[in-house]
């Protein structure tokens, strides 16, 4: 009995036999064919590619007997020998002998048939004569590469060839009428006695295995076992078998594995992400790093995902364009957005690159995909700044020169007084816009830590009611509840309340600030009287592009991300903005127990 997961090694034997081997469906395809049965057959791997079913090779008057013959396996039954004439394309028949494996998968179901030919053509006119075919029989076998041996019921060698005998570096005298577990290595011995003993009392064994034996200079060698039982007259059971030395081939098997295992080590501890796609756009492999970046938990949750789900914009008409590159060849860097299983976008660098089979076949894709997430910030951060510089500061300098040039020793007294203010109230901005973006950058190096939301807040309700004259209202401010801050969350608060007055238009200003906890969070809620804003407003508050709220918010958009919460902005009166703004900023609540 064959595994389907042995089939890649097995096939790789077969492509050095002489014996000409075919790999069967349950469908009669062939689905694999060494050279030797490539020549014998007359067929090409083209055919094979094409769907070849083996019942066109072989002669009208047996198909039925081979359609037979499987549906047997198929149901059950033992696989036996078939006589066949096989019909080449050149129209010429050639008799064979098939002798059958069968391939089962993990789970022990049939899913398939190796079958062996022997050409029979040179012996055909002889295959009646039973003795005449024993000798045909140890023709072939004496001069096969392979091994060849029949063992009988009492673990005894009734009969071995010389490819054999140089496997176990032995003259045939030396084996012939010995117990063949006398040139097993120790740790094959229970695994060889097991299959003899099972196949003597005709249980279903895997006919096909690997083990070790052991030369008379005592080094040892991995073989590969092909044995079958047959059954003779008189009711006795021998084991017929041939076996071949792949001692070279493991230890090549070996190396790959242990090559192939530094590079997934290397593949599975990178930082950077790798995805592998298939020719359909649909992932079949992704690194820890990816799988980490997307927040998911293991590779069996996004194997299979469409490339369109994965990507922010993507179509399905664009995984195809860009999968019609990679199959020319083509080498891609980009930019893009990944989506995160939360729905939140990553900024990503991919490098895509195309995946062709040894054939040249092309199979899919991968990408390394790189977290930009950083540079982005630091992008827009160098944007903010620069954008202040340009358009902040040059307003206040603006003031600053208008006041300069009202100044003169001939203006009137109330002229000079105008032209001080403008400077004065000019520099004072520039310095207030100067100490927020200091506190900004202070807020980026300062860790997290435990710190009671009410007692800050509480603080800034008492400074802002003395800078502005406006007593919030406030609700549901008690107790004790622990957040992830830092010293800037007075900031923060600071900043919301102000530009909730600064911005407000009315003589009777109002700011009502409400708390409440919901699922382990705290909701902080800001709302005023002012005169609101639009839904578009609303979505660009926090931009540090329109700047709507100025440095302030900027600073407040920071430090909620800072500290894992979120922003809400909706109308203080739903549907009706003209009455007022409203922000809620979320908190994860950490338990008094954690601090």
């Amino acid at each position: 009995m064959l595994r389907i997961d042995d089939l890649p090694h097995i096939r790789q034997l077969l492509s050095r036999m002489i014996i000409p081997a075919i790999e069967l469906s349950l469908d009669f395809k062939i689905l694999y064919a060494n050279n030797a049965a490539l020549d014998t057959m007359g067929i090409s791997l083209a055919s094979i590619r094409n769907g070849l079913n083996i019942l066109d090779l072989v002669v009208p008057e047996q198909v039925d007997l081979l359609t037979l013959g499987i549906e047997n396996i198929k149901n059950g039954a033992n696989p036996i020998p078939l006589t066949l004439r096989i019909l080449r394309i050149d129209g010429i028949q050639i008799p064979v002998q098939a002798y059958t494996d069968l391939i089962y998968d993990k789970s022990d179901n049939l899913v398939g048939l190796l079958v062996y030919l022997f050409d029979m053509t040179r012996y055909e006119h002889i295959a009646r004569k039973t003795e005449e075919q024993h000798e045909a029989f140890r023709i072939l076998t004496e001069s096969s590469q392979f091994g060849a041996l029949i063992v009988d019921e009492h673990y005894r060698f009734l009969y071995v060839n010389d490819a054999f005998c140089s496997i176990l570096g032995r003259q045939r005298n030396e084996v012939l009428g010995h117990d063949f577990r006398e040139f097993l290595h120790p740790e094959s011995v229970d695994l060889v006695t097991d299959r003899y003993v099972r196949r003597q009392r005709g249980e279903k064994v895997p006919s096909m295995y690997k083990f070790k034996v052991l030369r008379k200079d005592g080094s040892v060698r991995i073989v590969l076992l092909n044995s079958h039982a047959m059954h003779t007259q008189n009711g006795s059971v021998r084991t017929v078998a041939h076996i071949h030395d792949i001692t070279e081939t493991e230890r090549q098997r070996e190396q790959l594995e242990a090559s192939e295992l530094r590079y997934r080590t290397l593949v599975e501890t990178m930082v950077t992400g790798l995805g592998i796609d298939d020719v359909n756009g649909n992932l079949i492999y992704a690194n820890p790093a990816l799988i980490k970046m997307l927040g998911y938990s293991s590779m069996d949750e996004m194997v299979g995902m469409p490339l369109h789900e994965i990507f922010s914009g993507w179509s399905e008409e664009v995984v195809k364009e860009r999968n019609e590159q990679r199959r020319r060849g083509v080498v891609e860097s980009y930019e893009a957005f990944l989506i995160h299983r939360t729905g939140r976008l990553i900024p990503v660098m991919v490098n895509a690159s195309p995946l062709f089979d040894p054939s040249g076949n092309y199979i899919g894709s991968f990408g390394l995909v790189t977290d930009i997430s950083d540079i982005k910030r630091a992008e827009a951060e160098v944007h903010f700044l620069l954008d202040l510089l340009l358009h902040d500061f040059g307003n206040q300098l603006q003031l600053v020169i208008a006041g300069a040039e009202l100044y003169h020793p001939t203006s009137s007294t109330e002229v000079l007084e105008t032209a001080r203010g403008y400077i004065l109230d000019g520099a004072r901005r520039c310095l207030e816009l100067i100490s927020k973006v200091r506190k900004i950058e202070q807020a980026k190096g300062e860790l997290v830590r435990p710190i009671d939301l009410v007692d800050v807040l509480l603080t800034e309700i008492e400074h802002i009611s003395r800078q502005y004259q406006v007593t919030p209202s406030v609700e549901g401010i008690t107790g004790r509840v622990m957040v992830q801050a830092d010293s800037s969350l007075s900031n923060l608060f600071w900043n919301i309340m102000e530009n909730a007055i600064k911005h407000n238009p009315n003589e009777d200003k109002r700011l009502w600030i409400k708390g409440w906890t919901q699922d382990n969070e705290f909701h902080l809620e800001f709302a005023d009287n002012g005169t609101g804003l639009s839904d578009s407003k609303k979505a660009q508050l926090f931009l540090s592009t329109r700047r709507y709220g100025g440095v302030g918010l900027h600073l407040v958009k920071n430090l909620v991300a800072k500290y894992g919460a979120r922003l809400l902005v909706d109308d203080r009166v739903p549907n009706n903005p003209g009455q007022g703004l409203k922000i809620t900023v979320i908190f994860p609540i950490i338990e008094d127990d954690c601090v």
